[in-house]
């Protein structure tokens, strides 16, 4: 007539013991999610050094050939210009050099 459910001693540790167990592993994965992402984090902090030192390394020689090819720029684009010119006039060129390298010379001339 009582409705109470009552636990045996053994089944009540036995939940006690397996909930412990579960707090435990919850904490060790969770422990393990923290090294985890720390290594990561110090990974790409140590590759982002490594690149901004890189960066820092070759941008003099880079900003050389920018500066290199814009002073050229006129000279190349002239260059284009009179490719086109010459293969408009000769075919035979236009048909066997210029379509074998894939450029165009109808295409409009650089700015």
């Amino acid at each position: 007539m009582n409705d109470i459910e009552t636990h045996s001693p053994a089944q009540g540790s036995d939940i006690e013991w397996q909930i412990a167990a579960l707090q435990r592993q919850v904490f060790l994965l969770l422990l393990a999610l923290i090294v985890v992402t720390a290594t990561v984090v110090f990974y790409l902090y140590y590759e982002s050094h490594v690149v901004t030192t890189q960066l820092n390394q070759y941008q003099p020689q880079a900003k050389q050939v920018i500066e290199l090819y814009k002073r050229n720029f006129r000279m190349i684009a002239n260059f284009e210009t009179q490719l086109g010119t010459y293969a408009q006039s000769h075919q035979a060129f236009g048909q066997q050099v210029l379509k074998k390298y894939g450029w165009s010379p109808t295409a409009t001339p650089p700015k």
